[in-house]
């Protein structure tokens, strides 16, 4: 009798357990806790505490996933913070952040908020090495005028300093302009052109920002768009 009531005890202790298991959701709740705190908090939902940290820089490399970076970009673009800074260093990582803001004007604009733009200025390292932030500031939406940019192309073997001169030269006449480009390495010349007429003008109370954006040349091949806008000072 005593090993029949010990082991309906048992029985109850072991049937008490399971409910409580299959409430927690079927584990011990000490254990869902662990593995809870456990789980990586992704980036676009923790920036609030980098800012208050005075962090609002994200360094990208050449295996950074633009997506993930685009949904913290336009995270922070819909609440009432700052956008972050990229920095960049080579041409793939510099292909990575605009890839990243270029998705993350599609997230914004799917869900009819407002646009991104960023501003290129060169940055030096403490490693002696030179590399670009990509400074990414909240603009209103528009498309009108468009039509009117002027067209401009960069390749890998582009001077950066003489495509730099023509954006200057367009800026100081109020003209919007856009840039096509292919490929990692044409991309890093053209931001770095950018970068460049942007100190070539700064003196004139001019600036120059950039709205990237996905685009297919004839052959079909993805290309990236660079809407070249001027602002006064």
């Amino acid at each position: 009798k005593r090993c029949t009531l010990a082991s309906r005890r048992g029985a109850r202790s072991l049937l008490s357990s399971s409910m409580a298991m299959a409430i927690d959701g079927g584990m011990p709740t000490d254990v869902a806790e662990t593995e809870a705190a456990a789980k990586p908090v992704h980036m676009s939902r923790n920036f609030f505490e980098r800012i208050e940290r005075g962090n609002n820089l994200t360094k990208m490399g050449s295996s950074s996933k633009p997506r993930d970076t685009a949904m913290l970009i336009a995270a922070q673009a819909r609440a009432c913070v700052d956008c972050p800074t990229l920095q960049v260093v080579g041409p793939q990582s510099t292909n990575q952040g605009l890839k990243a803001i270029a998705i993350s004007r599609t997230f914004l604009k799917e869900s009819n908020d407002t646009d991104v733009c960023f501003q290129p200025e060169f940055t030096h390292l403490d490693d002696g090495h030179t590399g670009i932030l990509l400074k990414i500031r909240k603009k209103a939406r528009r498309t009108s005028g468009e039509a009117e940019a002027q067209q401009l192309k960069a390749a890998s073997s582009t001077d950066a300093r003489v495509l730099a001169g023509a954006i200057s030269s367009f800026a100081r006449e109020g003209r919007r302009m856009v840039i096509v480009a292919i490929g990692a390495g044409s991309i890093n010349q053209a931001v770095k052109a950018i970068a460049i007429a942007r100190k070539n003008v700064e003196e004139e109370a001019i600036d120059i920002l950039c709205k990237p954006e996905f685009t297919e040349v004839n052959d079909g091949t993805t290309a990236l768009r660079m809407l070249l806008l001027v602002e006064q000072t």
